[in-house]
């Protein structure tokens, strides 16, 4: 619905513009703005209130055309997600190395018919593994795409017995807004990734937008009091929100309600929202979220991010991008009859390429796409080795061989590792390392939880580490001399609490008269180090892992060597173990767990550590010797 200059809802586009602003902010991982994700909610109540009032206000005036509905929407979303996405291809397809590029196009299908949001929910949006998909940001159009499907549909259906009664079509659409409401919130609590990614746990937002459209004629408006307090509740909320609080949930309601409350108050004279730079970034707030995530997970593969200058330059691109695309693809006026037949045909041809394709395989070296396809290649081999004692548990392996992981040997020193998948990535390494030494070790490991003396909670490492503790342990001390606890520290749900909980499980090891030596956090990547190896290869980069450095890994290292000097194996970003072996193999076959032939050199640097050694002796030595 085209408005006239004089009707034009300045405060509407300023809501874009911080919507837009917010997300950028937040997915360039500027400070103090983590809360900036919620500008996607702003979006959703924006849209809820315009599609709502385009089609109730057609159907009033017995004027409105679905057809005529869908393919202004098709002309407003679709030319320039299909630049985009054309765009983004060509540029991954030279860039990109083969495994990743087969994401891309996967990614690209996705976002292009408008599934993206059912395909992601598999992966936690605000986890590492998001970072690197350059379609992500597409969930939210998917969902107001599947949003714009159906609204027309049901209000024409219900329309037939309302009658156009704007009071009936304001209880309806408010006990919905209720009810979708309070249902998000039992599925956030038990399919959080669900929730957060589908319509039926999304489309409150929007219908609450229809309350703001239908309300407005029917109860009195805002006063300027409660337009200014819903801009401050936005800002607030841009700045406190987290992304580890439950969305959609409570929480949700802040930028929600506030941006209802900014459109049901109609306050259109306010000098800020007529400034240029507030309406521009209005303007092109569609083209710029559509670039702005690109751009960053392709500075982000080039090792660009790391710095806040250079991402402030991305910054920067993204709003020329999202600037031309607004100028000259959005603006432009496409022929209403042909659009649908040419934006099906684009359609159809890069989704046939991407789906039959033969990836970019010929742009690289063969070794290069060798070492980035080493998780697809040995992903079973080193799950087989990971497995091959049935001392893991994990989740394709649910069963625990405790006869045997947790046999003592009477005639030799015993020694217990116990941790989660990193224990399990230097098990074997250790376990022969030690017998060369004429000690027995024992093998507890369990992915999902920390190895600390604590009760964990139901689940089935929980339960297995609980059980070593707090019966294993105690009812063989005689037998065991020591205990490696190795794991990946950064999991851990505080650091302060962490160093306490290892205290004291040190300290009722100790009680038992049982050696204690921690394996150190090891270093951790943004994406998979084959992919960093592979790069370096294939260009020559020099320290080019350093820039995916994950910086957590390194002060929670740091803070555990500080506070536990005595115990600790640091092991962190080891000079003197190359990234790359002669055979091309990488250390790392994903983000932080090593490879096998890279476990057994960081295994044989650990074992002649002189902590490690000291571990050994001179208790557990001497009993080799009597032995």
């Amino acid at each position: 619905m085209a408005e006239s200059k004089a009707n034009f809802r300045y405060d509407i586009n300023a809501l874009r513009a911080i919507a837009v602003i917010g997300v950028v902010l937040f997915h360039f991982n500027i400070p103090f703005f983590k809360g900036g994700f919620s500008g996607v909610d702003i979006f959703f109540v924006i849209s809820g209130y315009l599609m709502t009032r385009i089609i109730i206000a057609g159907l009033a005036k017995d004027k409105f055309s679905i057809s005529d509905f869908y393919n202004r929407r098709i002309q407003r979303i679709v030319p320039g997600l299909m630049a985009m996405i054309a765009l983004v291809v060509a540029i991954t397809f030279l860039l990109f190395l083969p495994p990743d590029f087969e994401e891309v196009a996967k990614n690209a299908n996705a976002s292009m018919l408008f599934y993206s949001n059912i395909l992601y929910h598999f992966d936690d949006y605000f986890g590492p593994a998001s970072e690197n998909n350059i379609f992500l940001h597409t969930w939210s159009l998917s969902v107001e795409w599947q949003f714009y499907l159906i609204l027309p549909i049901l209000l024409i259906f219900l329309n037939k017995f309302l009658k156009n009664d704007r009071r009936k079509f304001l209880i309806l659409f408010i006990s919905a807004t209720l009810l979708f409401f309070l249902g998000s919130l039992v599925v956030t609590k038990f399919y959080p990734k669900i929730s957060f990614y589908f319509l039926p746990t999304r489309c409150w937002e929007m219908l609450i937008g229809g309350v703001a459209f239908l309300a407005e004629g029917t109860i009195k408006p805002f006063g300027k009091k409660y337009f200014y307090a819903g801009y401050a509740i936005l800002g607030l909320g841009m700045i406190l929100l987290k992304e580890t609080m439950l969305w959609p949930g409570l929480y949700t309601l802040v930028p929600v309600l506030a941006t209802f409350f900014i459109i049901l108050a109609n306050q259109n004279s306010w000098f800020v929202l007529r400034l240029p730079v507030v309406q521009f970034f209005g303007r092109i707030s569609y083209s710029l979220y559509l670039w702005h995530w690109p751009v960053f997970v392709i500075g982000s593969y080039l090792g660009l991010t790391s710095f806040i200058g250079n991402r402030l330059a991305l910054m920067l691109l993204s709003v020329l991008l999202g600037y031309l695309s607004y100028r000259y693809i959005e603006s432009f006026r496409f022929n209403k009859k042909l659009t649908p037949i040419y934006i099906s045909i684009a359609i159809a041809g890069l989704s046939a390429w991407l789906w039959i394709g033969t990836g970019n395989q010929i742009i690289f070296k063969n070794e290069t796409v060798a070492i980035a396809n080493y998780i697809k290649v040995h992903r079973e081999e080193r799950h087989k080795e990971s497995q091959s004692t049935g001392c893991f548990l994990s989740p394709s392996n649910k069963t625990y061989n405790e006869i045997e992981c947790l046999k003592i040997d009477k005639t030799r020193p015993n020694v217990l590792l116990i941790g989660d998948s990193h224990s399990a990535h230097f098990s074997t390494p250790l376990r022969e390392a030690l017998a060369k030494q004429g000690i027995n070790m024992n093998q507890a490991s369990a992915t999902g939880c920390m190895p600390i003396l604590r009760k964990n909670g139901k689940s089935a490492c929980s339960v297995l580490i609980d059980h070593v503790y707090s019966n294993y342990i105690r009812q063989n001390s005689k037998y065991i001399k020591g205990v490696i606890i190795s794991a990946n520290w950064i999991n851990a749900r505080q650091d302060s609490d962490l160093v306490k909980d290892i205290e004291n499980t040190i300290a009722y090891l100790e009680k038992l008269n049982i050696k204690v030596i921690l394996l150190g956090q090891n270093e951790t990547y943004t994406i998979p180090f084959p992919s960093i190896a592979a790069r370096t290869f294939e260009y020559g980069y020099r320290n080019f892992e350093e820039r995916f450095l994950e910086k957590h890994s390194f002060r929670v290292n740091k803070m555990l060597l500080e506070k536990l000097p005595r115990y600790y194996v640091d092991i962190y970003n080891l000079r003197s173990v190359p990234k790359l072996s002669k055979d091309n193999v990488p250390y790392m076959a994903d983000k932080t767990h090593y490879t096998i032939s890279g476990s057994i050199m960081v295994t044989n640097l650990i074992v002649n550590d002189p902590k490690f050694k000291k571990f050994l002796e001179p208790e557990i030595k001497s009993l080799v010797a009597t032995n």
